[in-house]
């Protein structure tokens, strides 16, 4: 008996050591949205970007290992599908929904937003007809502001650029992601009192995703009483704030 106890003693040892501790027994891949300020390079604060820290604070909470990829939006949702990347925060859409496996949501709001150059209000899409519209090349493309014959649009590469338009007043609105427009607004030292009006046009929430059978039930239930957990303790927005101006939140 007692050689018998020994013996299933030191297999248990065995086992924990060639398996280590089971929280941690997966790592997984997460990939980060390449779109500021989700993910920064070069910040002057030193800030990685919202969604690299989300992606830190659920893993670090979840005691889960992993590694972050910054990605291009196409990419990242590729290697999502296929498998390559296991999770990742992106927007809840029917589609994601049928393709990927929602975890937890992570911030309520998520806009696609049309901001306008002062002393021009918008309460309608229509209200852009005869006007000059920036919006990056390819984005939106089954939204009114993309297909309206009667809005004039100007294609840029980037937020960044569409930002600097309208400070220039080469255009006469811009659209796009509400939390990157604020972000470039800042940079640019614009507030409220230079800008016309902020009209949303696309409401989602950001969520945590997984890719279908990647990652295991045991983790994914960790990382959805993780994020679970840090949003409802409103870490998530506090974060938020750290990277929009409150003028703009």
């Amino acid at each position: 008996m007692i050689k018998t106890k020994k013996l299933s003693a030191f297999f248990a040892i065995i086992c924990f050591a060639l398996l280590g501790n089971p929280a941690k027994s997966q790592e997984l891949d997460f990939a980060t949205m390449d779109l500021v300020p989700y993910a920064l390079r070069d910040d002057s604060s030193g800030r990685p970007g919202l969604i690299v820290e989300i992606n830190k604070m659920i893993a670090e909470q979840a005691n889960v290992s992993i590694t972050d990829e910054i990605l291009p939006i196409a990419r990242a949702l590729k290697n999502l599908e296929h498998g390559v990347t296991d999770c990742a925060v992106i927007a809840l859409t029917p589609w994601s929904e049928e393709n990927f496996i929602p975890i937890a949501e992570v911030l309520d709001k998520f806009d696609g937003t049309v901001v306008t150059r002062a002393g021009l209000p918008i309460s309608k899409i229509e209200d852009l007809h005869g006007q000059r519209l920036a919006i990056p090349r390819g984005s939106f493309r089954k939204f009114p502001i993309s297909t309206d014959p009667k809005i004039e649009r100007v294609l840029t590469t980037g937020y960044e650029q569409s930002v600097r338009l309208l400070k220039a007043g080469r255009v006469d609105a811009i659209a796009g992601s509400e939390i990157s427009l604020f972000f470039y607004l800042h940079s640019e030292e614009m507030d409220q009192q230079d800008i016309g009006g902020i009209l949303p046009f696309l409401q989602s929430s950001l969520w945590l995703h997984c890719a279908k059978g990647q990652v295991s039930p045991e983790a994914r239930e960790r990382l959805k009483q993780s994020t679970n957990s840090l949003r409802d303790r409103g870490i998530f927005k506090r974060l938020l704030k750290s990277y929009i101006p409150e003028d703009f939140s």
